[in-house]
């Protein structure tokens, strides 16, 4: 009896504490919105079934506690973490707003281009005036205006959905987002359809308009047409009245030659008539319109127009030449043909008595004098082929007479050919030709003879032009070789009495000119006996002595164009070898690199007179000269290029 007793007891202290712990597992997963219900239900279950808990009140009570302090952390975890959702979404909202706001902006903008275009839907659209091509600027700068909100809106939605999607959104939001972005599609696409409709409007006005205007003034240009194409019909005339007197002559039976020699005459007087007509219709058919508006498109409609009406009548001209030239050739033709009957009805009469006058020739007379006469002049073009020791003088006296000598046995040659042939000088050189053809199987082997001779005589042409050949460069190279003895004597004198070349120029010039004379009176005035060599350590001298002949022949080769005299210019020229600084560049007080201090900088485009060089520098072997800038006189070193390959000076043309 007291077992069944203490099981009741038990059973009713566990149904009680279960009660109680139903609660705290609520608790557990409360919400910061009914924590504080569940809390004080908690309490109250507690004090209600505190007396039926018995022994187990207290452990009941300590699960209450540790529920609490685990529903508390949870609402406080969900509170934190609702903040952080805040505070994430605080940036989207705003994103969406500017997106609305913007949106709003937009959408009258593109009310009033549909209404500014009459593009408007319904009765809107029935309403609307028509658009006139005066508002056609207007209309487009509103395009451009929309056009350019519609690419910022869209430019802006862009950047801003990019924020937008890097936030997790609470599902609210993110059913506002999805709203938002399908408006967003809208009007975009609303946008760009007026946009394209707006623009349809202004082409179809200006295209009416355009041709509105062509057709108004083709109507002005009629008597202009017109007039081009009538000034075919003269010239169509013209060539149809030499056609039909051309008649005859396509004929298989031409008439006597007195009668066609009448008709040839009519036929020619008519196309010179024609002619002249076509003449006249080309220049009256010429384009004389201005065409000029200040709308492009309907300049050029017009000027495609206006060149198509005058293409035609210049096709029609093309074609009455095309036939003009038929009945030209039609009477060339005819010519032709009667000259070869007449040359056929010559060498008839002419051929026995030509071939037995060749039979009793003797056509080895002929060549037989040329034949030495080519040899003895083969001996003396001979003599042009050892010119090694010759003076230039000597080999311009040996071309004159070479010269002289074949130009004689050209002659011989012309007439050698005569000879063989004996013809009338008089008779027509068509007629020569056929006689000839006939004549030279009688002749073959005195032909093949002249032509082998002919051969001969052609070499001693070609030798004669190799020795003109070699007497130019000879002439070349003995005149470089002289300006070079020149630039020598006039460095030594600028260096030794420490002069530029304008110093030089003003104390020999008369006039600021310096004639051939004074030229030669100063070259000859230079100390002959120079350096050899340019180099710092060399002691070795050379005589330079220049020759009348050699300083005119330099003074001619520089003088100006159209001139007489040197001025100062040709005169530095001539005299020295300058450079230009094509890379900025120091100059600097030595030959040496290492040793030389800086004077100035070269700067690019400066003029320099050469002094002496260009030496290689010792360490460094880089090309060096000494240098006058003409600027101010300054005299220096400076680098022709460096190591690397940089370029600082270039020969001054």
């Amino acid at each position: 009896m007291a077992a069944s007793t203490d099981t009741a007891t038990k059973i009713k202290e566990l149904k009680a504490a279960n009660m109680v712990r139903r609660v705290i597992q609520r608790i557990r997963l409360a919400t910061p919105e009914n924590f504080d219900t569940l809390e004080s239900e908690a309490f109250d279950v507690m004090a209600q079934q505190l007396e039926d808990m018995g022994s187990s009140a207290e452990k009941v009570e300590q699960e209450l506690e540790a529920g609490l302090e685990l529903g508390r952390k949870r609402v406080q975890q969900v509170l934190e973490k609702r903040e952080q959702e805040a505070e994430m979404a605080k940036r989207p909202k705003e994103c969406m707003d500017e997106i609305k706001v913007m949106m709003e902006s937009l959408e009258p903008k593109v009310a009033a281009l549909e209404a500014s275009a009459g593009i408007g839907g319904g009765g809107d659209k029935e309403k609307a005036e028509p658009l006139k091509v005066e508002a056609c600027p207007a209309l487009q700068k509103q395009i451009d205006e929309c056009a350019e909100e519609v690419t910022q809106f869209m430019d802006e939605c862009v950047k801003k959905a990019a924020e937008i999607k890097q936030v997790t959104l609470p599902s609210e939001m993110r059913a506002q987002w999805a709203t938002l972005t399908q408006d967003i599609v809208k009007a975009k696409h609303k946008g760009e359809r007026t946009l394209v409709l707006a623009r349809t409007a202004i082409k179809k006005v200006t295209e009416a308009a355009v041709k509105e205007k062509v057709q108004k003034r083709k109507e002005e240009l009629k008597d202009a047409f017109e007039a081009a194409a009538s000034s075919v019909q003269p010239v169509m005339q013209a060539v149809l009245a030499a056609e039909s007197e051309v008649e005859p002559f396509i004929k298989s039976k031409v008439g006597d030659e007195s009668e066609m020699a009448s008709l040839v005459a009519a036929v020619e007087e008519k196309l010179e008539a024609a002619k002249a007509a076509l003449e006249q219709a080309r220049e009256e058919s010429k384009q004389s319109v201005e065409v000029d508006d200040e709308d492009e498109n309907v300049k050029k409609q017009l000027e495609a127009l206006v060149a198509a009406e005058f293409k035609r009548p210049k096709l029609r001209l093309g074609q009455m030449e095309m036939r003009m030239r038929r009945v030209a050739n039609i009477i060339r033709a005819y010519k032709q043909d009667l000259k070869d009957a007449k040359h056929r009805e010559i060498i008839d009469g002419l051929k026995s008595e030509l071939l037995q006058k060749i039979k009793e020739m003797d056509v080895s007379g002929p060549l037989a004098t040329l034949e030495p006469t080519l040899k003895d002049a083969e001996g003396l073009v001979q003599t042009t082929l050892k010119n090694a020791s010759m003076s230039v003088p000597e080999m311009e006296a040996l071309a004159e007479k070479v010269t002289d000598t074949l130009s004689s046995l050209e002659g011989d040659f012309e007439r050698a050919e005569q000879a063989l042939y004996p013809l009338d000088e008089d008779l027509d050189e068509d007629l020569k030709k056929k006689l000839k053809k006939i004549v030279a199987p009688q002749i073959k082997a005195s032909l093949l003879r002249l032509g082998l001779l002919n051969r001969r005589f052609k070499r001693l042409k070609n030798l004669l032009r190799m020795f003109h050949a070699d007497i130019k460069e000879r002439k070349s190279s003995k005149h470089k070789l002289a300006r070079v003895g020149l630039l020598q004597l006039v460095k030594h004198r600028l260096i030794s009495e420490d002069q530029s070349v304008r110093q030089v120029f003003d104390s020999i010039a008369s006039e600021e000119e310096v004639d051939e004379t004074a030229f030669k009176s100063f070259v000859n005035s230079l100390e002959k006996t120079v350096k050899k060599s340019e180099t710092e350590d060399s002691e070795e001298t050379v005589t330079i002595d220049l020759t009348d002949e050699e300083i005119s022949s330099i003074y001619t080769a520089f003088l100006p164009e159209g001139r007489s005299t040197f001025d100062k210019e040709a005169f530095s020229k001539c005299v020295c070898q300058r450079m230009t600084v094509a890379k900025a560049v120091s100059m600097t007080t030595h030959l040496s690199i290492s040793e030389g201090k800086a004077l100035r900088g070269l700067k690019v485009g400066e003029f320099l007179e050469v002094l002496e060089g260009p030496i290689k520098e010792g360490k460094t072997s880089v090309k060096r000269v000494k240098v006058r800038v003409s600027k101010d006189d300054k005299v220096g070193w400076v680098s022709v290029a460096g190591n690397a390959g940089s370029v600082f000076l270039k020969e001054s043309k």
